[in-house]
C-alpha cells in the first residue's frame, strides 16, 4: 500500500512533468490548483496569499476597516515564488496523481477552448488551422472535472456561427447541445478548400442538432432502436461561388430579379449548363476520397442552403435532392456525383425557391448553397437497396379524423422504402397516416378502404440498373428470399379481410400482401418512441418540429429536423344553419380543418370532368400554366382554386400540375374527387406541398361532391360567365377546362364564404353580403 510520503513524491514528480510539458501554462496551472484547494475547503485563497507574503518576509495585514483603501497589496515576484511553493506543498499533501492530472487537463482544455474561440471569430481563418485546433482539443481526455458551461458557451456560439448558421434562433438552441468536440468530428467530414469560409447550411445543421438533442435528453418511452445519423459529408456553402466563377456563370446571379415566368422558362437551360460545369481540382480530389471510402453504396446528394430549415422559413422541398446509385468504376461514379451536386446548385435558380424568397422578403439575401453527400439508409434485398421503413413525423397533428386524437400527440406519415413517398405527392399511392397518440386508429373503416388507401409502390435504388426506381410491392418481393421485418410491414388479404401475418415468415403470394404497418404500430413501442422523440425535440426547440427519418431495422436514422410551420389556430367556427339552399355552393364532411374564409371575389374552377377528358400531357401542362398566370392576374388573396385530384402531384394524370409559384396568391385550395373521374385526393397533411399551403396561409379542403348527403351546386360553376378569355385572351382555347368566375357578377354583388368546423368535421360554402 502506498504511503503518504510516496504519494506526495509521485504527485510532485507528476507536477514537474506537467510544468515541463506546458511551460506557457504554468501560471494558469498553479491558478487552477489554488482554486481547487479553495473550493475543496483545504485552504482559502486569502490564507495561502497571506502565508506566501509571510514566507517572503513581508507583513501580511489585510485592510478590513477603510473602504477607500485596497483590501490587500498585490503580490510581488518573490511573493509569487512562495505562492507556487505553498500550492505545491498543499497539492502534494492533499491530492492524488489522478486529482492533479484532472486539474491540469482542465487547465489545458480551458486554454484550448479560448484559442478555438479566438480562431472561430476570425472570418478569414484557414480551415486547416481551425480544424487542427479542434482535433487537438478533441484528443485531450474528457476528465472528471468539466469546464463550466458558461466558459464554453461563447466558443460553441462562435463555432456554430462559423460552421453552421448565423441564425440567432438556431444558435440559441444549438449552444446548449452542440459541444466543442462535436465540431471536431464535423470538420473531419467537411469538403472544403483551405480558404473556404462557408457553412454547412440549415438542413445539415438541423439534422446534427436533432441527433445531439436526442443523445443528451432522457427518453421516457420504451427502447425501440438506437438513434443514429447516416454517414454524411458536407460541402461548404461558399464553394458554389467558386463553381460559378470558374464556369463563368455570373450572368445567372440576377435570375432572382427577373419575372417569374422568365425564371421558369430559363431554368431547364440553367440546369443543363450547371450539370456540365467544371469543379475545382481540390474538391474533385476530396470527392474521389469520399467515393473510395463509401465504395459503391448508393448516395443521396441533398441541398442545405443557408436559409433552409431556419426558424420561420422551411423552404420545404424547394431545392433539389438527387439520388446517385453509385455503381460502376470510380470515374463513372465521380461523374454522376458531380452532376448531382451541380443539379443541387442549379436549383437555387429554380422558380419555386425564388418566388418563396420574394414572399418572405429574402430575395436580396446572398443565398449560398451547401451540399450534404449522404449514404442512403437501407438494406440490400435482391438487386435493390431500400430502407425497411421511412417517413416524416410532426409534433403537432393538424389531421384529426376522430375526437380521440389529440393535436399535441403528433402525426406520422409512414412508408416502406425510400421516404420520398412520405413527403411528396406521387402516383396513386398513400402513406400510412399515424396519429401518434392512437397509432392503431385509422381514418378508413373497412378492409376494402384500407386496401384502396394503401401504399402499392416502393421507391428503391436499383443496383443493377444503377438508378432510382419505383417498384410495385408484388414485383419487389421474391417468396424464396425473406424480406426483413416483412411481418411487421404488411398485412395479408384473405377473401374480404386483411390480417396480420401469423409468424415472422410471411407466406403467400406477394400480390395478396398490402403495406399497412399494422404489426409494427400495434406493438406499443414504435409510435410511442417517435412521439417521445418529437416531444423532446419540441421542448429543446421551444416550438413544434417535424422530423424525417429512415430505418434499416437496426438503427433509427434522423435525416432532417426543423421548426414546424403551423397554420394559425382558428377560433371555434359555427356553421350557419339559416343559409338559403339557393346560396349554398357546396358542403363537405371529410377531413375538415377549422377555418373561416370570407370575402372571396373570384373562383378559379378547373372542371374535373373536362380535365379527365384531356388526352395529352401537353394540354394538362398548359392548364397548370394558366393557373399560374391567373395567380398573378387576379387580386391577391381574393380568389380560391377548385379542381380535380392531387394538385402538385408528380403524376400529371392525377391532378393539376402546379408549383408553389403558381398558387401562392390564392386564399384556399379545394381538391375535388368526382366518382366518374376516378380522382381521389390524398389528404396532403405533412407533405412538402401542404407545408407550402401552411406557410402561404392557404386553407385546404378535400371535396367529395358525389358522396351521400353532400351538396354541390354544379350549375353555378357551369353557368356563370367565364372570364378566362377576357383575362388571358391567349389562353382562351382552355376555357372548357378552366373557368374563372366573378362571384359578385354571378351573385348580385355578393361574395363567397367558406365556413369550416374541424370539431364536427363539416364545411359549408355559401354566398352572402
Amino acid at each position: 500500500m502506498e504511503t503518504v510520503q510516496e504519494r506526495s513524491r509521485d504527485v510532485s514528480t507528476r507536477l514537474e512533468s506537467h510544468l515541463r510539458r506546458h511551460p506557457a501554462l504554468s501560471d494558469r496551472i498553479y491558478r487552477q490548483l489554488l482554486i481547487a484547494l479553495h473550493t475543496r475547503g483545504i485552504a482559502t485563497v486569502d490564507a495561502i496569499h497571506d502565508e506566501a507574503r509571510t514566507r517572503a518576509g513581508r507583513e501580511s495585514r489585510p485592510n478590513l476597516d477603510d473602504p477607500n483603501r485596497a483590501e490587500r497589496d498585490r503580490l510581488d515576484e518573490l511573493d509569487r515564488v512562495w505562492l507556487h511553493e505553498l500550492i505545491r506543498e498543499h497539492v502534494c499533501r492533499h491530492f492524488t496523481v489522478e486529482d492533479l492530472d484532472d486539474l491540469v487537463n482542465l487547465t489545458v482544455k480551458r486554454e484550448e477552448v479560448h484559442l478555438i474561440e479566438d480562431l472561430a471569430t476570425q472570418r478569414e481563418v484557414s480551415f486547416r488551422a481551425l480544424s487542427q485546433q479542434l482535433q487537438t482539443f478533441a484528443a485531450l481526455p474528457e476528465g472528471e472535472t468539466k469546464l463550466e458551461q458558461a466558459e464554453v458557451l461563447g466558443t460553441r456560439v462562435s463555432l456554430t456561427r462559423h460552421f453552421i448558421s448565423d441564425d440567432l434562433d438556431y444558435i440559441g438552441v444549438a449552444k446548449k447541445f452542440l459541444r466543442v468536440r462535436d465540431f471536431a468530428e464535423l470538420t473531419k467530414r467537411m469538403v472544403s478548400t483551405d480558404k473556404a469560409v462557408g457553412k454547412i447550411g440549415g438542413k445539415a445543421g438541423g439534422m446534427l442538432l436533432a441527433y445531439h438533442i436526442l443523445q443528451q435528453t432522457e427518453s421516457r418511452a420504451k427502447p425501440f432502436l438506437p438513434v443514429a445519423l447516416p454517414e454524411s459529408y458536407f460541402i461548404r456553402s461558399d464553394l458554389i461561388e467558386e463553381f460559378m466563377r470558374i464556369n463563368r456563370l455570373g450572368e445567372w446571379q440576377n435570375q432572382k430579379y427577373k419575372p417569374i415566368d422568365q425564371v421558369a422558362n430559363e431554368y431547364p437551360l440553367i440546369k443543363g449548363v450547371f450539370r456540365n460545369g467544371d469543379f475545382p481540382v481540390e474538391i474533385m480530389q476530396s470527392l474521389r476520397r469520399i467515393l473510395a471510402e463509401v465504395n459503391t453504396h448508393p448516395l443521396i446528394v441533398r441541398s442545405s442552403s443557408l436559409l433552409e430549415d431556419r426558424f420561420g422559413t422551411a423552404f420545404s422541398g424547394k431545392y433539389a435532392s438527387v439520388f446517385v446509385a453509385n455503381q460502376g468504376d470510380l470515374e463513372s461514379r465521380l461523374h454522376a456525383l458531380l452532376g448531382a451536386i451541380a443539379e443541387v446548385y442549379a436549383s437555387t435558380l429554380a422558380p419555386d425557391p425564388i418566388q418563396y424568397r420574394r414572399e418572405h422578403n429574402l430575395i436580396d439575401y446572398q443565398e449560398d448553397m451547401a451540399v450534404i453527400i449522404q449514404k442512403v439508409v437501407g438494406v440490400q434485398y435482391r438487386h435493390y437497396l431500400l430502407p425497411l421503413f421511412a417517413g416524416v413525423a410532426f409534433s403537432r397533428n393538424e389531421y384529426r379524423w376522430t375526437p380521440r386524437i389529440r393535436r399535441e400527440d403528433g402525426l406520422m406519415r409512414l412508408v416502406m422504402g425510400l421516404g420520398t413517398r412520405a413527403v411528396d405527392r406521387v402516383g396513386s399511392d398513400y402513406p400510412r397516416m399515424v396519429a401518434l397518440g392512437a397509432p392503431t386508429l385509422r381514418p378508413e373503416s373497412s378492409a376494402l378502404d384500407i386496401i384502396r388507401y394503401s401504399q402499392r409502390t416502393v421507391d428503391v435504388i436499383n443496383l443493377e440498373a444503377n438508378r432510382f426506381e419505383a417498384v410495385r410491392l408484388a414485383d419487389l418481393l421474391d417468396p424464396s428470399q425473406p424480406f426483413p421485418m416483412l411481418d411487421r410491414i404488411v398485412s395479408v388479404r384473405r377473401e374480404e379481410g386483411l390480417y396480420p401475418p401469423t409468424s415472422v415468415l410471411v407466406e403467400g403470394d406477394p400480390s395478396s400482401l398490402y403495406i399497412t404497418f399494422d404489426k409494427l404500430l400495434s406493438g406499443g413501442v414504435f409510435a410511442p418512441h417517435v412521439k417521445d422523440m418529437l416531444h423532446r425535440l419540441e421542448e429543446a426547440y421551444g416550438q413544434p418540429v417535424d422530423m424525417e427519418f429512415a430505418s434499416d431495422g437496426e438503427m433509427f436514422y434522423v435525416l432532417q429536423c426543423r421548426p414546424l410551420s403551423q397554420a394559425e389556430q382558428s377560433q371555434a367556427v359555427s356553421i350557419p344553419s339559416d343559409v338559403p339552399e339557393a346560396d349554398v355552393l357546396f358542403s363537405a364532411d371529410r377531413y375538415v380543418r377549422s377555418g373561416w374564409v370570407s370575402g372571396i371575389e373570384y373562383i378559379v374552377y378547373v372542371d374535373p370532368v373536362a380535365y379527365d377528358r384531356v388526352e395529352t400531357r401537353e394540354r394538362r401542362v398548359a392548364i397548370g400554366r394558366v393557373v399560374g398566370r391567373l395567380n398573378h392576374v387576379l387580386p391577391r388573396r381574393k380568389f380560391i382554386l377548385i379542381g380535380p385530384g392531387r394538385w402538385g402531384s408528380n403524376d400529371i394524370r392525377l391532378g393539376v400540375p402546379v408549383r408553389y409559384a403558381d398558387i401562392h396568391h390564392s386564399r384556399m385550395l379545394i381538391e375535388v374527387a368526382r366518382q366518374k373521374g376516378g380522382y381521389v385526393p390524398e389528404v396532403s397533411f405533412g407533405t412538402h406541398f401542404f407545408q407550402d399551403l401552411v406557410e402561404a396561409r392557404i386553407d385546404y379542403l378535400p371535396l367529395y361532391p358525389d358522396a351521400e348527403g353532400i351538396r354541390f351546386n354544379e350549375g353555378f360553376f357551369q353557368q356563370a360567365r367565364n372570364l378566362l378569355p377576357h383575362l388571358l385572351p391567349e389562353d382562351a382555347d382552355l376555357q372548357q377546362e378552366v373557368r374563372v368566375i366573378d362571384v359578385r357578377a354571378a351573385s348580385r354583388g355578393r361574395t363567397l364564404t367558406v365556413a369550416m368546423d374541424g370539431n364536427s368535421d363539416r364545411a359549408l360554402a355559401f354566398l352572402g353580403a
